[in-house]
């Protein structure tokens, strides 16, 4: 057990912290802090004593302080302390649940990622499967290692191997004591093959490819359309000629009708239906005017395609290749080299026309209802690129010629497979490689190399194998408890029983929330919003639940408990009244099996609940005070007067807001719900109990509002309209949490009812 912190210096806000009074921990020590007094540094003191690791107290090191940080714990076992950066020793023996628990194996903000996964794999499997996971994970590790050095071997092996053959048939390949012998045999054979063989390697002549330019051109260019009526046609163009618009006018104004939704101007938003100018364009823009445009667009696409680049780049490689082989076939056959006249203007020629053309339907598709007249320059254009088509065509009838010469002469040719032949003998100058000196020792260094890997591998498979019987029985026992303590709470949600894999190399874990009977997938920080997942199914309250759900669980499992001291550090949050209560439950429950509770809050009704649940001789309840304004120590705390304290500091801010108008507002308003619930708790201890909310008061009063026996009956409307007013404001904080002001006339109202009903005011 921890026993007392004796002293902490300069850690967070504990600039010299030594403790006064008997503030010796008991099996239940219960301590008060407020907000950034110094709860969470003391969970990171305990996390760094857990792990050993120095870094969670020196990260925290008081700001502006030049001393080095230093910590003296009592434990059961005697004193342990933080001097110099180091622990005089570990204290593994803890278990803390707080953001930090949560953000690392549960959920970080308002998402599960692949950390959480994996960390949360780790706390299910305890300390036993961790070591199997941890053995699972060095071997992965020296295997890796092992292929590395694998790798730079086989490199090495590879260069005498060369690119023909792989490492491990180099390395398999016999001995031959005749191996110059057989070489010098294949060698010869391969020679006679190789004359035979080379001519039928040889390339023959290509066709050109005769470009054909669409013959549907000139039809569409003197394509109009006749629906069209014609004052809408001169309105139209008067009104494209006015503003200026001149070639886009008409597919500016085409595209805009696309967007008219209900008779509305995309533009202005005002209603045109009695636009005249619109009911032109609609009549002038038909159907088949878009028709008009989509072909005129797609031809010039075809022409882009048919008379393009590629066909001309094509073309003269073509000329190239066939020139380059021709010549070589010379020596072999009577072949004439092919001779194209327009060789030269090839580029000019298809340039010209593919320009011409589609200038011609740039002016179409700019006035699609107007008929275009092919000029003289198209024609002439036109008439040279047919040209040019011919002399292809005349081209290729040299082609076949040549052709026929060459395929005789090929089937003149002796055929042999040197392919084979050369494969043989490149594998007989690797067999002598493989068995020279330097080469038999990079090869058995090889061997040894995978046999090892071998034998890691094995007991890699081995560990996999019981590692996965243990974490098989455990995750089942895990999601059974998880759900066990999601169902006493009366969470609207299960899981799914946990799932675990190696994907990623490390193992991790998965579940699926179960809401309404359907399974949802946690997703991950990358899930879209518009898909089920963990961040947009579960309220705050519902992730804080699951995560103690998960902690408590763990603690269950965990075969050291008997010596754990657990510590909860505001484990409540946005938690409704029920939540609380059987929080309050359970972590008096986990101190029956562990070694020691410690619980840090800034709320002493939560402390209050647990505390009234134990035995003056079992708990003990301490306080975070401020000394100054960088100090803070611990001290004895009587959790009672506190209690009484609190409710009578919140009368007095109601109080003064009502007759003098001071105080904050946000503030005045959180003081509401609070005084109303302690006052009714304490006046009915037998109706509510000492950690009721006034939500669930409400409810409680109008369950028994038929019968009229409850005796706050006559005040339950009161108390609805106050609970519903301080609704609107119950998750701000300040005055920019929401954005719905506050009114002073309707505040003192709902002070002044307030105050009334707890007998303040007669």
């Amino acid at each position: 057990m921890l026993k007392r912190i004796v002293s902490i210096q300069n850690v967070g806000r504990f600039k010299n912290c030594t403790a006064r009074g008997d503030v010796t921990f008991r099996h239940y020590t219960l301590m008060f802090g407020e907000n950034a007094r110094g709860k969470t540094t003391l969970c990171e003191i305990l996390r760094s004593l857990i792990s050993n690791d120095p870094n969670h107290i020196i990260g925290r090191a008081t700001l502006g302080s030049t001393d080095t940080p230093e910590v003296q714990l009592l434990t059961s076992n005697g004193s342990i302390e933080f001097r110099n950066g180091n622990w005089s020793a570990a204290y593994p023996n803890i278990s803390v649940f707080d953001t930090t628990y949560i953000r690392e194996n549960v959920y970080e903000g308002d998402s599960v990622d692949t950390e959480q996964r994996r960390s949360l794999y780790r706390v299910i499997i305890g300390a036993e499967g961790v070591a199997m996971a941890t053995r699972f994970k060095e071997l992965e590790e020296k295997i890796r290692n092992k292929n590395s050095v694998i790798r730079v071997k086989h490199n090495e092996i590879q260069q005498h191997a060369a690119s023909a053959m792989s490492v491990e048939a180099f390395i398999a390949l016999p001995e031959d004591p005749e191996i110059d012998a057989n070489i010098l045999v294949k060698e010869q054979e391969l020679q006679a093959a190789v004359q035979a063989e080379e001519l039928r390697r040889k390339a023959d002549l290509r066709k050109l490819e005769v470009p054909v330019f669409p013959d549907a051109f000139e039809e569409l260019l003197g394509k109009t359309i006749e629906s069209v009526a014609e004052d809408a046609e001169r309105r139209v163009g008067e009104h494209v000629a006015r503003h200026q618009m001149q070639q886009r006018g008409e597919p500016w104004i085409n595209e805009g009708l696309g967007y008219l939704i209900d008779d509305t101007c995309p533009f202005c938003n005002q209603n045109i239906s009695n636009v005249s100018i619109v009911q032109d364009f609609i009549s002038f823009f038909s159907r088949e005017y878009s028709e008009l445009r989509d072909e005129v667009n797609s031809l010039r696409e075809n022409i882009d395609t048919a008379v393009g680049e590629r066909v001309i780049a094509e073309i003269k490689q073509i000329l190239v290749q066939n020139t380059a082989n021709a010549e070589s076939w010379q020596q072999y056959c009577e072949v004439t080299v092919p001779v194209l006249p327009e060789s030269h203007r090839i580029d000019g020629i298809v340039s010209a026309l593919r320009g011409e053309a589609q200038s011609m339907l740039a002016v179409k598709s700019g006035t699609p209802l107007e008929e275009v007249v092919p000029n003289e320059d198209f024609e002439r254009t036109l008439e040279t690129f047919k040209d040019l088509c011919t002399s292809i065509a005349d081209y290729n009838k040299e082609v076949e010629t040549s052709n026929a010469c060459i395929s005789h002469r090929k089937s003149q040719a002796q055929v042999a497979n040197v392919s084979e032949l050369e494969r043989a003998v490149e594998r007989l100058k690797l067999q002598k490689v493989r068995y020279t000196d330097e080469v038999i020792e990079l090869c058995a260094s090889a061997v040894r190399l995978q046999s090892e890997k071998a034998t890691l591998e094995r007991e890699k498979n081995t560990v996999r194998e019981q590692l996965d019987s243990h974490t098989q029985q455990l995750i089942n026992q895990y999601g059974e408890r998880i759900n066990w303590y999601l169902e006493r709470i009366n969470a609207s949600f299960r899981i799914t029983t946990p799932e675990y894999s190696y994907r990623g190399g490390l193992p991790n874990t998965t579940y699926q929330i179960v809401i309404n009977g359907i399974e949802v997938a946690i997703g991950d920080p990358q899930t879209p919003a518009n898909r089920p997942s963990f961040k947009n199914t579960l309220s705050a309250g519902d992730r804080t639940t699951l995560a103690l759900a998960f902690f408590f669980a763990q603690m269950e499992q965990d075969a050291n408990r008997t010596n754990k001291v657990v510590v909860f550090d505001d484990p409540f949050g946005s938690m409704d009244s029920f939540r609380r209560n059987f929080t309050v439950r359970q972590i008096h429950r986990c101190g029956t099996y562990c070694a020691q509770i410690i619980v840090l809050s800034h709320d002493p009704n939560f402390l209050y609940s647990l505390w009234d649940r134990t035995s003056s001789a079992e708990r003990k309840t301490l306080c975070m005070e401020r000394i100054d304004e960088h100090n803070t120590t611990i001290n004895e705390w009587d959790i009672e007067q506190t209690v009484l304290n609190r409710y009578r500091a919140d009368l007095d801010t109601l109080y003064q807001f009502m007759s003098l108008n001071e105080g904050n507002r946000w503030d005045v308003i959180q003081k509401i719900r609070p005084v109303l619930e302690w006052y009714f708790r304490t006046l009915y201890p037998r109706k509510f109990s000492a950690h009721e909310l006034l939500g669930n008061i409400v409810a409680k009063i109008r369950d028994e509002s038929e019968s009229e026996t409850h005796p706050l009956v006559e005040n339950l409307e009161e108390l609805e309209e106050i609970n519903e007013y301080c609704r609107r404001y119950h998750h701000a904080d300040d005055q920019n949490a929401t954005p719905e002001p506050v009114d002073d006339a309707e505040l003192q109202g709902y002070v002044i009812r307030t105050l009334t009903l707890v007998k303040f005011l007669e």
